[in-house]
């Protein structure tokens, strides 16, 4: 019975260890090489619809890039996260009256300018 068990734990030993190595060969950051290419170049193509609510936005109409909120190629965040959203909007972040959820709860991603279909303030607690 002792030798099952040591096996047993061996085993499980290997398995998490081959699923760590795994979690940490995973690619980071972007998911394809950017070199010095700006995000646009492929998004126009890639992800057009992304691209139109960008550049329909306020982010657009000012020049704030891609790499403002989602990072560089190394850096990549597909979502960012509130304090990305605060870094630039702070005033804003004060006036949310429901300060324990984050900006796209409430925003669509990219648009900025409109709430998520069926959004009401006291949808949000």
């Amino acid at each position: 019975m002792g030798k099952r068990l040591a096996v047993f734990i061996l085993l499980l030993t290997l398995v998490a260890f081959g699923a760590a190595s795994a979690k940490s060969s995973k690619v980071k950051g972007h998911p394809e090489k950017m070199g010095t290419a700006d995000c646009i170049e492929c998004h126009v193509d890639v992800t057009p619809e992304a691209y139109q609510q960008w550049e329909s936005s306020a982010h657009g109409f000012t020049g704030v890039k891609c790499q403002v909120c989602h990072g560089d190629e190394k850096n990549f965040k597909k979502t960012p996260d509130q304090l990305t959203c605060i870094g630039c909007h702070d005033h804003e972040a004060e006036m949310n009256t429901a300060p324990k959820v984050t900006c796209i709860t409430c925003h669509k991603a990219h648009t900025f300018l409109i709430h998520k279909a069926g959004y009401t303030p006291t949808d949000v607690k």
